[in-house]
């Protein structure tokens, strides 16, 4: 009984996680400062219908480098799958190099 009690826990509370990063631009030769910015969005059964969230990465970037290009822009996408594909959780940061 407690083996079944305890394989029903680790199905129940187990979960999967994914990393995707990608480099989108090349690495300035100066890098004194970095800039980055992050969106999470919780996903519900899968069903993801909207990717507005995503534009807000850009807005804080320019935000953060108002008088500059941003170089070298590094992004990392998490994603976290809860057993039994119930709760989604996707994670992006961005991260690159304010050049004035």
């Amino acid at each position: 009984m407690k083996i079944i009690f305890f394989v029903l826990l680790t199905i129940l509370f187990s979960s999967c996680a994914q990393v995707r990063s990608v480099s989108q631009t090349s690495i300035p030769t100066k890098r004194d400062k970095l800039v980055k910015a992050e969106v999470k969005k919780n996903i519900f059964f899968l069903f993801n219908f909207s990717t507005d969230y995503l534009a807000q990465i850009n807005t804080q970037l320019r935000k953060k480098c108002p008088k500059g290009n941003i170089e070298g822009i590094l992004t990392k996408d998490v994603m976290i799958v809860y057993f039994p594909v119930i709760y989604h959780q996707d994670y992006v940061t961005a991260e690159g190099f304010c050049v004035e």
